[in-house]
């Protein structure tokens, strides 16, 4: 029997391949870049690592979202930053 074929992506940030479910997919546009948890949103799309912090900074996205990196860098960061912890 095959085996079942599992889709690959690559992060746009650190060229790393991986399952495409590991990735966070984000989507170019009119408004600017928006994250895509679903993955069937309309329009020019990339992937990032979730869990790759470094693959958030907004020099490393400037390949995919050009002058909304920043704006995405900054989405990014609050959605997938570990919230501080409560003493």
């Amino acid at each position: 029997m095959k085996p079942k074929h599992v889709p690959e992506r690559m992060c746009v940030a650190c060229r790393r391949r991986r399952p495409k479910r590991e990735l966070l997919r984000v989507v170019l546009t009119p408004e600017g870049p928006v994250i895509d948890p679903s993955g069937k949103k309309p329009g020019r799309g990339a992937y990032v690592c979730p869990d790759q912090p470094e693959c958030w900074a907004e020099k490393r996205l400037r390949r995919f979202a050009g002058a909304g990196a920043a704006a995405l860098a900054q989405a990014l960061n609050a959605l997938l930053a570990p919230a501080p912890e409560n003493p």
